[in-house]
């Protein structure tokens, strides 16, 4: 996180990952948690992000719109070696 949040909670290379998403300001709060897993599906990967323990709808909502762009950029990443020009998750949601 570019912010310093989260704690990693579970790590098992190279297909899970298990951490922490809480306010960085406040290191009491346990903030919810996102897990990925990755598993080979025949010649390609299957990469699973699941995020957990939302404290609303609202935070919901605002997640589910981060997400997708999040991968966007690790997609181009990845095909490209570049990331994204613009940081796609600050991008304003279609009203």
């Amino acid at each position: 996180m570019t912010d310093g949040g989260g704690v990693v909670l579970e790590s098992s290379p190279p297909t899970r990952l298990v951490f922490n998403w809480g306010d960085p300001g406040n290191e009491e709060a346990e903030g919810s948690q996102v897990t990925f897993d990755i598993e080979a599906y025949g010649e390609i990967v299957r990469l699973t992000v699941t995020h957990a323990n939302l404290a609303n709808e609202a935070e919901r909502d605002e997640i589910a719109s981060g997400w997708p762009a999040v991968m966007a950029n690790l997609k181009s990443l990845l095909e490209t070696g570049h990331a994204l020009p613009q940081t796609p998750w600050e991008m304003p949601a279609r009203s």
